[in-house]
């Protein structure tokens, strides 16, 4: 079942091999990776569907570009998974709901990013669902003064549908799913200082940690949040805040983390030093520009297991890695460019199956091409340290 956070469900693709699919918003990990997956360079743009909006936002389809900006349009799902009040979603509905009556569609996206910030422009009256409600509160309520005096047998016989039309008319105001809105002062345009493109958080691995086991009843346990790698004095604070003196009776959950695909996954008792030890590794092999070959090679393990993982981490100079290797079509004509030179592997493509070539290349060398690319155990590694093995067994040191 999707996170009730979800605004947007989206497929992204930047040629054949490159896609993904995503639930907006996400982090700008989770954005990082996706760049990594499909080979955008930054501020480039994808090929982008939106396949599903949330329910209550199903209007917000036709006014949206037929491509829209993903960076732009994941701010705006941020924003709107934010909201926690009808206000927030009255406001927004009836800022939209203007331009559509204009005729103004489709919305670019950062106007749309303004009309989520402006909830505080707007007036909401809930218990409006049509122009007669406002109508006969204008009237008994002394608003209208030609009407002022007026027994009820006569305010009984006023048309109050009328009155409410011309009062919203007048003032520019809209019905939504949540009421009438009315907009009183200037939208905020906070659009033009923002900056879409994700950027690399100051962590690797953020999590939130709650002592074990979790207290009777209704009460929610005391969530305690730690960026890693953490200093020790960070990490004794969060254990004082736990009522703690070690790892153990923790549970610990990965809010966000430079390996998206461990986002959300909640670990129990003990495990907590792995995590702080990956984290660890994931800054020394970011530093290092290892980053997405360590992914890469997860990928081709299929591997979440924390134990493994941090197996692996010492593993990633054993590996060759190519990024730029999509899918069996590209391994055979970045071969065919080695062994050919360019002209002649260009002759020969028309009449090569570039895919059965590809995956036969892939099956001699055991290699894998995952999203982030193709990886391929370094085997003259392993040769070099056979040669090199001592005679006679273990050598004593």
């Amino acid at each position: 079942m999707r996170c009730c956070r979800s605004i947007f469900q989206i497929y992204a693709s930047q040629g054949r091999d490159n896609y993904a699919e995503l639930s907006l918003p996400v982090s700008d990990y989770e954005m990082l990776d996706m760049m990594e997956r499909l080979r955008l360079e930054p501020g480039q743009l994808p090929y982008l569907e939106i396949l599903e909006f949330r329910e209550d936002l199903n209007y917000l389809e036709r006014c949206l570009h037929e491509q829209p900006d993903i960076y732009q349009l994941n701010t705006l799902a941020k924003k709107l998974s934010e909201f926690m009040s009808v206000q927030e979603l009255a406001a927004f509905e009836g800022l939209v709901g203007k331009e559509i009556e204009k005729s103004a569609v489709p919305i670019e996206l950062p106007r749309l990013i303004d009309f989520a910030h402006s909830a505080d422009c707007c007036v909401i009256a809930k218990e409006a669902v049509t122009d007669f409600q406002p109508g006969e509160f204008l009237v008994k309520n002394g608003f209208i003064e030609e009407v002022d005096g007026l027994p009820d047998s006569m305010l009984a016989l006023l048309d109050y549908g009328r009155i409410g039309r011309e009062y919203r008319e007048a003032g520019g105001g809209v019905y939504t799913g949540y009421g009438y809105v009315e907009q009183q002062s200037e939208v905020h345009c906070v659009s033009e200082k923002m900056d879409f493109q994700p950027q690399k958080p100051p962590y690797t691995v953020q999590v939130n940690m709650a002592a074990l086991p979790f207290a009777d009843g209704d009460r929610k346990p005391e969530v305690v949040q730690l960026q890693l790698p953490a200093s020790e004095e960070q990490t004794r604070e969060a254990l004082e805040k736990l009522g703690k003196q070690d790892w153990n009776d923790v549970a610990a959950s990965i809010q966000d983390c430079a390996i998206p695909s461990l986002n959300h996954k909640i670990y129990f008792d003990g495990e907590m030093p792995q995590i702080l030890e990956l984290a660890r590794c994931l800054a020394e092999l970011d530093a290092q520009g290892q980053l997405p070959k360590y992914k890469a090679i997860l990928a081709a393990n299929d591997c979440q297991d924390l134990s493994k993982m941090l197996s692996l981490a010492g593993t990633v100079d054993e590996y060759f890695f190519e990024p730029q290797v999509s899918g069996p079509e590209d391994l055979a004509k970045s071969e065919l460019n080695v062994i050919l030179c360019e002209r002649d592997a260009e002759a020969l493509l028309p009449y090569i199956d570039l895919q059965s070539y590809g995956r036969a290349l892939l099956a001699r060398d055991q290699a894998v091409v995952t999203s982030y690319g193709l990886v391929e155990r370094d085997t003259s590694r392993q040769v070099l340290e056979e040669d090199q093995a001592p005679e006679g067994g273990m050598e004593m040191v």
